[in-house]
């Protein structure tokens, strides 16, 4: 049998405890450093967050670069599966850690910010490694094994995202902002070397339904489009023929992917799920969340690295500031299981409201108390713990409302909308945080405001209540398994 129509346990290695115990280890750390890489890259530029907004000397230019990683990681994430099935799981994240690696040179090494972003959205494809892993475990590893190497997969998202805040600050504050892209390609290198090493080639499996290649991503220059209307506006002017172009642009792509998406028979973003109540509401509260309380990172690290002269910033390395964040972090290791205690006893809508109370009530404390780091780190722990418990329900409260059979593809969807409104939101909370700015001494770089940081942190309370608010329509015993039979 050819390399890649092998599968697990086809041979009679696999039937030896022994020889299922050596091939496991190998696999795991492979894909771990993999799903490593890709959580650094997400984070790393949190890392690098003042050093680039002194270099570009705008902040919306350096609200740009989150932005745009995080929706060319939605689309990466529509398409991901299907392309896995395609040409093999394990093509597929090679051909996307080789992306990440070229994204992270181009950079580094560019001499302009167009390259720079250009770089960075390459590096946006990293956003569908997670993913891949989780399948390239379900495929390679025997079924005893595979709820622990799905975790392990986990904890390697968590370990990137630490690496990214720390690791990355070490190396900007050691060296440069170039620094850290260069890292972030000496480490897609690694991961790359370990796939092909340690990992099987995939198993292709078509089943000759038409793809939606066009309409899986569409949305992704869509909310490029109103992004930039909203960003831009203020600059252009809200009636310049620019920014109405721009919205317009955007409102007849997004309208063009959902007539595309009800008329495909098996579109990648299926917008008909949406049409169950409870869908509805569980990603609704996901849009809304991951607009705002998800921007944590963006808004501590720039105001724990802003200088102090700016009269609200800590004036932090960037080492420090990603050590702020990692008590915060661990703290939330605790909130998943509560939050899944509380919807098997009580119902997803309990477990959605308490974690927004919870997310809510730490922004209104960051808004009142956020000059000292002792302080701040104990606003993030609340923040982030609430965050946890609210977003750990979502994909139970989605179990209970579709088929068994469209699981899957309903917790993808949700992915893809976190990912998408994570990145809208990075972009607003950017253009808030722009709306009044102070010059350093020498006029090169500008920082936000005491006023632009409280508008920001009010701004996202407040959509955090929305959110929470929405969670209350919610069915009371949404999320519990016996809550009602799956709708067909």
């Amino acid at each position: 049998m050819a390399d890649s129509e092998r599968t697990p346990g086809a041979t009679g290695e696999q039937d030896s405890p022994g020889a299922s115990l050596r091939s496991f280890w190998p696999i795991i750390i492979a894909l771990w450093i993999a799903e490593a890489v890709g959580s650094f890259e997400t984070a790393m530029i949190f890392a690098a967050q003042r050093a680039l907004t002194e270099h570009l000397g705008d902040p919306i230019q350096m609200g740009w670069l989150i932005t745009s990683y995080l929706l060319v990681g939605a689309g990466a994430a529509a398409l991901a599966g299907r392309l896995g099935d395609l040409l093999g799981r394990r093509k597929v994240i090679l051909l996307i850690l080789g992306a990440g690696l070229v994204g992270s040179l181009l950079s580094a090494l560019a001499p302009n910010y167009a390259l720079l972003l250009a770089g960075r959205c390459i590096q946006g494809l990293t956003g569908a490694i997670l993913a891949l892993c989780v399948g390239l475990v379900r495929e390679n590893l025997p079924g005893d094994k595979v709820a622990l190497g799905i975790g392990f997969m986990i904890s390697g998202a968590s370990a990137g995202t630490a690496g990214g805040l720390v690791i990355g600050g070490l190396i900007v504050d050691t060296f440069s902002w170039q620094a850290v892209f260069l890292a972030s390609a000496v480490f897609a290198a690694i991961a790359i070397a370990g796939i092909r090493l340690c990992v099987p080639k995939s198993p292709v499996r078509v089943d000759g339904k038409r793809i939606d290649w066009f309409g899986g991503v569409l949305f992704v220059p869509a909310i490029f489009a109103i992004l930039a209307a909203i960003t831009y506006a203020p600059s252009w002017g809200f009636t310049d023929v620019k920014t109405l172009a721009a919205a317009g642009l955007g409102i007849l792509l997004l309208a063009l992917w959902i007539r595309v998406s009800l008329r495909t028979a098996y579109p990648l973003f299926d917008v008909r799920l949406f049409a169950d109540r409870q869908v509805a509401i569980a990603n609704g509260v996901t849009a809304l969340v991951s607009m705002s309380s998800l921007q944590v990172t963006l808004v501590f690290s720039l105001l724990l690295q802003a200088p102090r002269w700016t009269m609200v910033g800590l004036g932090v390395s960037a080492t420090v500031a990603g050590l702020v964040k990692l008590p915060s972090n661990i703290s939330s290791l605790t909130a998943g299981p509560l939050s899944g205690w509380l919807t098997s006893r009580y119902g997803g809508r309990i477990s959605m409201v308490t974690g927004g109370v919870i997310c809510a009530l730490g922004w209104l404390l960051a808004m009142a108390f956020h000059d000292s780091i002792p302080v701040i780190v104990a606003v993030l722990i609340v923040i982030s713990f609430g965050t946890t418990i609210l977003f750990a329900v979502g994909p139970t409260v989605l179990a209970t409302a579709v088929p068994p059979d469209r699981t899957s593809e309903a917790a993808g969807t949700m992915t893809v909308v976190r990912q998408a409104f994570m990145g809208i939101g990075a972009q607003l909370m950017t253009v808030l945080l722009a709306t009044e700015t102070v010059a350093s001494p020498d006029g090169s770089s500008h920082y936000p405001s005491a006023s632009a940081f409280m508008l920001t942190m009010g701004a996202i309370a407040l959509l955090t209540g929305l959110g929470t608010a929405l969670a209350l329509t919610l069915p009371r015993d949404a999320g519990r398994l016996t809550a009602r039979p799956a709708q067909k």
